[in-house]
Parts: structure tokens; C-alpha cells; sequence
């Protein structure tokens, strides 16, 4: 069987306010013809659809164009699954109708059972390909609720009992046809492998922003005990695995059979540097997984600058030049890590004004803010701080001031004292 693995499109997203409406109009006409090229069967979304829980009509519109637009083609299955920026509510709402169009919605786990997630897989003629286990996004509330009556196991025993229900469904719905099972998930797996030696990370804020050890990749923290999931939870019976949650393609714990497609579109600038792809998977049961990474052609680009004052100038003065000879929609972030604390919007008003780019973010570095003499590297730092060195910090970035300044000091001495009064307040009422 072969098959199309995406995830994290994220329709509706204004990244920093960026209109990205053409953006996926152009992917998801790119996506139709490439199900074409490779002779897809199937196509599985593994979540995060829509980028907010209420997406814009336009969103919407493009989705369901989408999914319409298949019917014309050889893609006979479309298995979708929710994420955790989508309302699962919303995505199951026109799931009937589009069951009938061989469109496979499962948008949460509530007011469904083990079988509502297992879905048999046809070609034209109506002959079984595959089976696919359509496991969503869950919090723990709904998987608790859904094993209500397992009340002495950890959520990561019930969500390793649930890939093991359906898996055993799964089996029982395939009886002695040699056809392979394949699961989705979106979640947040251990043991992540392919981003380190490609990605370039950076924080978030606007203007002079202190916190650059932020990450700006659009990734809401899964919370609780499912935000961190070994690869034992799916059974190794599984042909293969295709996940979501995670921007960047991945295995999990080296296994080529359990796998993150990766998102389609940047979704913050610290991924301006990493390749977009969607999977392609020629699967048979029982056996090792053929994947090949499509690269997803920019349509916009993105790019995140780091450096003293003079490398950023040098940066965009180079930037410009390429643009002229290769015309392109492109945003840039500026992070200054080094020299003096200056106003990079006047600094670098001739590099940036009239230009065919448009920068927007300008941002200095917590230790050119501090008064730092060098710094080496925006994302990690050595020194161990104290929670009172964070507020001193934050003060500090916020008056412009050292942070030994007689300003920072006075601040510093007035918040802690209320800092300290609101805990012992807290306590006495645990």
C-alpha cells in the first residue's frame, strides 16, 4: 500500500501577523499532484489541521476543497485525525458526510469506542489494501474517561492499552488477508531524531525582547504524562506508525517504522532553516517501510539573522542582492547577540527601508541587555540562575537599564517583597 503521511498543516495560521493564504493554496495544490506522481492510495493528516480551534471561513473553505479535490484522483482514502490545536468537535461535525466519500475524520476519542478508530482501507474496485488505527489527540481526562473503569493504571499504561486495543481490532478486522496495519498519533514521542543538524533556534517576542530561549516553532506543549511518550506504547506489530505534533520530520528512537512527517510550513522563525517534506510510504504487511522525504517547495521565505550590528547590516545588504536576482515573498527575524545595546530600527533603517523583504522582528540578546562584553550563544547559557536573577533580569530588559542601575534596584526591591508575600500567602492556603 502506498500512502501520503502529513501533519501539522496549521491552516488559518498568521504567523507575526503574516497573511499565509497563498502559501496553502500553493501546498496543497503541490500535495494533489504529488498524490498523483506517486500513485498514492491513501493520504493520512495526523493532526493540527487548523491552527486555532476556531479557524477563519477561508481555513475552512481550503480544507474541504481540498479533501473535494481528491475525489478526483486515484486517492481513494483520506484518514484524518485530530491534534491538539484542532476542536475535535469541528472536525467530526461533517464526519458522516465525508465517510461517504471514503474520508475518514476522527477528531477526538470522546463518544467513541476501540472500533470507531479502525478504518479498512480500499482501492477503486473496493479490495482491501490496508488497515489503519485512527488514534487522535487526547488529554488525559478523555483517556482516563474512555478506560473510566481501569482506575489503577497510569496514563501511560491506558494510552499503551489503547494502541494495543486497536491494534488487536485491527487484527480481527483483517482475519487472514496479508494486508498491512498502520496507526496515526499526535503527541509528543521521546528519543527524536533528524532536526539537530539542521536546525537553526531562536527565541520569541517582539522588538527588544530578553527572552530569546523561547521557541517560536508554533508547538503547544502537550501537557501532562502524555507530552513525553516512549516507542514501546505502540505495539511493534505495527506496519507503521505516522505521527504529528513535532514540526520537523523525525524517527522515534531510530525506528523507521514510527515517524513525524513534519510540518508542510514554517511555523516560527526558528524553523526558517529547516527542509519541509511531506512522507511517502510504500508499506506491506510485515515488512520494513519504504520512505521517501518529498521536499515542499517555498513559496514564502523566512529568515532569521543573528549577529553584532555589523553582521546583521552585512546579512541583510546580501539578502537584498539575492532577492533581486531571485524575486521572492520573504520576512526576516534580527537578533543583535553581541556589541553594544542600541535601537536596531534606526541602526539598520538604510539596509531594511524600500527593500524586497520585510524584517519583522528586531530583537536584542538578554546579555547584550545585561551589558555583556561577548556573547557566544543566544540559546544555552552555563550560568545556573536563581528565580530572583530572572525578575532582576526582566526588570532590567524592561527599563533599559543595567541591572545594578539604582532603577533596577529599587524595582527589584519593591517586586520581590510582594513576590514573597504572594508564596507565603499561597502556602498557607495549600
Amino acid at each position: 500500500m502506498k500512502f501520503i503521511h502529513t501533519a501539522d498543516w496549521h491552516l488559518g495560521n498568521m504567523m507575526h501577523d503574516i497573511d499565509r493564504t497563498r502559501e496553502t493554496e500553493e501546498f496543497l495544490k503541490w500535495l494533489k499532484q504529488e498524490i498523483e506522481t506517486v500513485g498514492a492510495q491513501a493520504l493520512v493528516i495526523a493532526g493540527d489541521i487548523f491552527d486555532v480551534v476556531n479557524p477563519s471561513n477561508v481555513a475552512k473553505t481550503q480544507y474541504f476543497c481540498f479533501l473535494a479535490s481528491l475525489l478526483k484522483t486515484n486517492c481513494t482514502n483520506v484518514v484524518v485525525i485530530g491534534g491538539n490545536h484542532d476542536s475535535g468537535t469541528l472536525l467530526d461535525a461533517p464526519a458522516g458526510i465525508l465517510e461517504a466519500l471514503n474520508i475518514k475524520v476522527v477528531g477526538s476519542i470522546n463518544s467513541r469506542n476501540v472500533k470507531d478508530m479502525v478504518v479498512e482501507l480500499k482501492d477503486g474496485d473496493g479490495n482491501a489494501i490496508g488497515i489503519c488505527c485512527a488514534v487522535p489527540f487526547m488529554r488525559n481526562l478523555e483517556l482516563e474517561q474512555f478506560y473510566k473503569n481501569a482506575t489503577e493504571a497510569s496514563d501511560e499504561d491506558l494510552l499503551k492499552l489503547l494502541y494495543a486495543d486497536v491494534y488487536r481490532c485491527a487484527v480481527e478486522l483483517r482475519g487472514n488477508r496479508n494486508i498491512p496495519i498502520i496507526a496515526t498519533g499526535h503527541l509528543y514521542a521521546s528519543n527524536l531524531s533528524g532536526r539537530d543538524s539542521e536546525e537553526s533556534s531562536a527565541g520569541v517576542g517582539e522588538n527588544t525582547d530578553a527572552s530569546e530561549n523561547s521557541i517560536d516553532d508554533g508547538v503547544r506543549e502537550v501537557i501532562g504524562t502524555l507530552g513525553n511518550v516512549d516507542v514501546s506504547t505502540f505495539s511493534s506489530e505495527f506496519d507503521y506508525v505516522a505521527l504529528g505534533h513535532i514540526h520537523y520530520a523525525s524517527m522515534v528512537a531510530k525506528n523507521p517504522k514510527v515517524r513525524y512527517s513534519g510540518s508542510p510550513f514554517v511555523m516560527g522563525f526558528d524553523e526558517a532553516n529547516c527542509s519541509r517534506a511531506v512522507l511517502a510510504v510504500d508499506v506491506e504487511c510485515g515488512g520494513m517501510p519504504l520512505v521517501e522525504k518529498i521536499e515542499v517547495p517555498r513559496t514564502i521565505r523566512f529568515e532569521q539573522f543573528k549577529g553584532d550590528v555589523e553582521t546583521l547590516r552585512k546579512k541583510l545588504i546580501n539578502l537584498e542582492k539575492e532577492l533581486i536576482a531571485n524575486p521572492m515573498e520573504t520576512y526576516v527575524d534580527l537578533l543583535l547577540t553581541s556589541g553594544d545595546s542600541i535601537n536596531l530600527n534606526d541602526a539598520l533603517e538604510a539596509e531594511e527601508s524600500g527593500k524586497h523583504f520585510v524584517v519583522k522582528r528586531h530583537r536584542i540578546s538578554r546579555d547584550v541587555l545585561r551589558g555583556a562584553n561577548s556573547f557566544d550563544d543566544c540559546v544555552e547559557s552555563t550560568k545556573q540562575y536563581k528565580k530572583e536573577d530572572y525578575f532582576r533580569m526582566l526588570i532590567a530588559s524592561n527599563v533599559q537599564e543595567n541591572e545594578e542601575s539604582e532603577v533596577v534596584k529599587n524595582q527589584y526591591d519593591k517586586f520581590i517583597s510582594l513576590f514573597n508575600e504572594a508564596v507565603a500567602k499561597a502556602q498557607e492556603n495549600v
